[in-house]
């Protein structure tokens, strides 16, 4: 089986050519919610992920923390727009 990691899996789920750009578009934040096994990646993983889309450090300890992050976007968490 072959390992991709989140960033990577988010890349394919939203049909982008580059990692980049997830950035500027729209819409992960509703495909990462929707993953059907979030636990698939490490927390470490998660925060990277995060971090690389919003540009905010972000230092989640469990993947319920993750959960909650997605769930309650503060402004400074919030998708950037197209």
């Amino acid at each position: 089986m072959i390992k991709v990691d989140l960033l990577e899996y988010l890349q394919l789920l939203c049909n982008y050519e580059y990692l980049s750009d997830l950035k500027y578009n729209s819409g992960w934040q509703s495909k990462l919610r929707a993953l059907s096994a979030p636990e698939q990646f490490t927390v470490e993983e998660w925060n990277q992920t995060l971090e690389y889309l919003t540009d905010h450090p972000i230092h989640c300890k469990t993947l319920r923390e993750v959960q909650t992050y997605l769930a309650n976007p503060a402004p400074e968490n919030t998708e950037k727009s197209d």
